[in-house]
């Protein structure tokens, strides 16, 4: 009787030690499978245009994807990239949910990464999450966060109505689309999505949209053949001998892809800030990426305000050699004010550097 006593405790011994020494979820393993099963969505007008880029997931092996449908809505031509670099000219709707803003894409492959179905019911609010997605093409953004809430639409100024929710605080890549939103065991809890208008980005939960797959009407998209990524200028491409840092601002201004902008004061915040920016009219021809992470910037955009004063500013300043290129200053009523006139300027900055000077007329 004893040695059975000793054997049991033993036994519960090895079992609470397992437990205690179980490995906490790999966050870098959870970002490769889940980028791996990630997709480029180009759509364009017909004539060889490309009218919107977007994120989607792999939900099959056989090519079933996931993505914002307001990214593919109306297009004449849809072009799917996977994260190897295999490109699929041919791309039909399966489904689509306009509430939602979610669609349900085909592409005729096999053997493709996928991400496992999780569930929102599983998680409490504090769980853990990560966060992939892709603004421009070029730059992929990871990030970790919790989940903050699973709440109404209606919540959320922009969103919608008549649906739930997961709100959380990973970074996502400003004015990206679509993107997984997977829990600490890297399964697939909801697609981001931010229709045009909402403040903020936001999941739909993935039980609620795994029917569109079936649910019809099946369209197929004219062929994508034609779609290209902007290719990064020849001029800005390193060439054999050339200094490895230029100490020119211009010349960094216009080599930069990627910047980072942070506001050092309460009157402006870092989003309000990129939203003024990219409200610029200039903007997408500045083929530039605002990244949340400063190390993957090229450039940094800081914004203050003078204490007891309506003075704003800003400094750019290169990431690499820490070089101010440009500063300046407006002076506003308040923080809505300022950020409107601050990247106006900005913007001039960046429209002076990288884009061709309009012809002088006679």
């Amino acid at each position: 009787m004893k040695a059975l006593v000793i054997a049991a405790f033993a036994a519960l011994t090895l079992c609470v030690t397992a437990q205690e020494v179980s490995p906490a979820p790999d966050s870098k393993a959870i970002y490769e499978h889940t980028k791996a099963a990630s997709v480029l969505i180009l759509s364009g007008d017909g004539a060889g245009r490309v009218t919107s880029i977007a994120t989607g997931v792999i939900l099959t092996e056989d090519g079933v994807i996931f993505a914002p449908l307001h990214a593919v809505k109306g297009a004449a031509a849809v072009q799917v990239r996977l994260a190897n670099g295999e490109v699929f000219d041919q791309v039909i709707l399966l489904g689509s949910d306009e509430r939602r803003d979610v669609a349900a894409l085909k592409i005729s492959a096999g053997a493709l990464p996928s991400l496992n179905v999780g569930s929102s019911a599983t998680l409490a609010k504090g769980s853990p999450v990560y966060a992939v997605t892709n603004s421009s093409g070029l730059t992929w953004l990871t990030s970790e966060g919790i989940l903050s809430a699973i709440s109404p639409a209606e919540e959320i100024p922009g969103a919608g109505s008549g649906f739930n929710v997961l709100r959380f605080t990973a970074s996502v890549a400003p004015g990206a689309s679509g993107g997984a939103l997977v829990d600490h065991n890297g399964a697939f809890i909801g697609i981001i999505t931010g229709p045009k208008g909402a403040a903020s980005p936001f999941a739909v939960p993935i039980e609620n949209v795994l029917g569109l797959p079936e649910a019809g009407p099946r369209i197929a998209f004219g062929s994508g053949a034609s779609l290209q990524l902007l290719a990064q200028p020849a001029e800005t491409v390193p060439q054999p001998g050339a200094a490895a840092t230029s100490t020119d601002p211009n010349q960094i201004i216009k080599n930069a892809r990627t910047i980072y902008v942070h506001s050092k004061t309460m009157f402006i915040t870092d989003e309000a800030m990129v939203l003024a920016l990219t409200q610029q009219k200039e903007w997408p021809g500045l083929v530039l990426t605002i990244v949340q992470d400063p190390n993957a910037a090229d450039l940094l955009i800081e914004v203050s305000r003078i204490k007891f004063t309506n003075i704003h500013n800003f400094v750019l300043s290169d990431k690499k050699t820490s070089i101010v290129l440009k500063s300046g200053n407006e002076i506003a009523l308040n923080g809505a004010i300022a950020s409107s006139s601050l990247a106006k300027d900005i913007v001039a900055i960046f429209s002076a550097a990288r884009l061709p000077s309009s012809p002088k007329k006679p």
